[in-house]
């Protein structure tokens, strides 16, 4: 085994962890990602495997292979952000519009300034909490 066969896969295996113990904890997330680290642990112990996969698809070198469905992947995940992002502003915004109904006045109603209410009336009508 080659120095840099070693750290790509200890590298693999310190990713694998950090994923299980901190961030998926959905079944199928797991086995997606666990299958992934696996492949990756083939590819770096057997680089003329990956060779071999690109040229039966056309590819001239596996490196090529591997960066071409690394952009890829990197694309697909780009897209899931935007996409979540555009929920969280939507949620956002829809918890902004719901405080803001909530803590409306009559038309000539004076405005009541935090201190004019007591601490416990503040933090029961805290949509936030």
């Amino acid at each position: 085994m080659k120095p840099i066969q070693a750290v790509l896969v200890l590298f693999l295996l310190a990713i694998a962890g950090l994923y299980f113990t901190r961030l998926r904890k959905k079944t199928f997330d797991r086995l997606i990602i666990l299958f992934f680290i696996l492949i990756g642990i083939i590819l770096v112990l057997a680089p003329d495997l990956t060779t071999a996969i690109a040229n039966m698809l056309g590819v001239g070198r596996g490196a090529d292979l591997i960066m071409y469905l690394g952009l890829l992947t990197l694309s697909f995940f780009c897209l899931l952000l935007y996409a979540r992002i555009r929920e969280l502003e939507s949620s956002i915004t829809e918890l902004v519009r719901l405080i803001a109904l909530d803590q409306a006045r009559e038309p000539g109603q004076a405005a009541e300034t935090p201190s004019d209410k007591s601490d416990t009336q503040v933090r029961e009508n805290n949509p936030l909490d």
